[in-house]
């Protein structure tokens, strides 16, 4: 039986399993009616006088509205936590694979165990200074990475107004000092590094150190990338090895991720120094991948080679020339070193490099792909003649 009130009513139900509810009703001047059915009569009379209250308060509206209202607070709250902003920053960003793996792990390992459910609101200057002493300091290129996306984070959060500004600079946060500083392979030991690699693998050395194309650039040249004939090579792809197999962008038929050069700076064309065109010309015939989409470089089944099967033969390499520290990204470091040496500006390095930055991007127009070719015969002449010597 319901039990009738000033406002609404309340009636006792009973299950077929014997379980007793109340539900409480009501009606609106136009007829509507909304109920909402609870556990004691108490609970169902309160919530009778909290909707009387309203009313009378001329703050009503819909049950249904206010509980969605209330799930899209609770959500927001949620997204404006530290945690929750960063999910939406990384979903809603054009971000490569690899960025969002590194970015997730720092926020995994350095940023959400001190502020994972903080308020956006509530991150302060004091608490990242606090935030940043508590970091190991043995690891400070990846705390000040870590510095760098939280600051990041923080700036966003300002731009969609969630807070009146992002917190004042830490000075120095962003950036840690060099401590392994790369030292460049000399002309001998490049020649034995290329000498006790594969045939198959002697142009890769060729080109990370000579040219300075990066390992993931050089394991996505095709055949319709190279020009034998002039030894000009152009850059547009590149392997992103730490991505995960099978997302979006992936080779279909190695699963690998290939994407564009990280910055339009890395879209580029670069010549290979005139003494090792013919064994570019070799290889185009000897070991690159059928048609205009083969590889230059495959691995076992034509398809793209694997960093485990290169490091496999360059690692007895580099220690045969006695360099065990020299990386594949050291002997791109050596390119660099070479073209400096040989007259190169701050523009012409960064154009062959693929390198990018604001500073810079005024004085690229600069770099002309003639003066790349200069620069490619320039060291050529050094090799030519230090191989020369090395003969006499």
């Amino acid at each position: 039986m319901a039990r009738r009130r000033g406002f609404g009513e309340v009636e006792r139900r009973v299950s077929a399993s014997g379980t007793v509810t109340y539900r409480a009703r009501y009606a609106m001047p136009d007829g509507t009616r909304y109920s909402r059915t609870l556990a004691t009569r108490m609970d169902a009379e309160a919530w009778l006088v909290g909707e009387r209250g309203l009313i009378d308060r001329d703050e009503w509206t819909p049950p249904q509205a206010r509980r969605a209202a209330e799930e899209k607070r609770q959500r927001d709250a949620a997204f404006n936590t530290v945690a929750g902003f960063a999910e939406r920053y990384l979903s809603e960003r054009s971000l490569r694979p690899t960025t969002i793996r590194g970015y997730r792990k720092l926020l995994a390992n350095r940023i959400l165990p001190y502020f994972g459910e903080t308020p956006l609101t509530d991150v302060s200057l004091t608490d990242i200074k606090r935030w940043r002493a508590s970091l190991d300091p043995t690891t400070e290129a990846t705390n000040a990475a870590a510095y760098r996306l939280l600051r990041s984070l923080l700036q966003a959060a300002a731009e969609e107004e969630l807070i009146d500004r992002a917190p004042p600079k830490v000075r120095g946060a962003s950036s840690a000092p060099v401590r392994n500083v790369a030292v460049p392979a000399t002309l001998d030991e490049l020649a034995v590094i290329i000498d006790a690699m594969p045939e198959r693998l002697r142009l890769l050395i060729v080109l990370a150190a000579f040219v300075g194309l990066r390992e993931g650039e050089l394991l996505e040249l095709r055949r319709s990338d190279v020009d034998g004939v002039a030894g000009r090579i152009d850059v547009t792809r590149k392997v992103d090895k730490d991505a995960d197999p099978g997302t979006q962008g992936a080779c279909p038929d190695c699963g690998r991720h290939i994407s564009s050069p990280k910055t339009r700076s890395g879209v580029r064309t670069v010549h290979v120094p005139p003494p090792f065109v013919k064994m570019l010309q070799e290889h185009l015939l000897e070991h690159t991948a059928e048609g205009p989409t083969g590889l230059l470089f495959p691995g076992d089944r034509t398809d793209h080679m694997s960093v485990r099967f290169l490091m496999d033969r360059y690692r007895p390499a580099r220690e045969a020339a006695g360099r065990p520290d020299l990386t594949i990204h050291h002997l791109r470091h050596t390119a660099l070193t070479l073209a400096g040496q040989h007259g190169a500006t701050a523009a012409e390095l960064q154009a062959r490099a693929g390198h990018a930055s604001q500073a810079a991007m005024a004085i690229y127009q600069h770099a002309t792909l003639d003066r790349d070719k200069a620069l490619a015969e320039k060291i050529g002449q050094t090799y030519e003649a230090w191989s020369a010597d090395r003969t006499s």
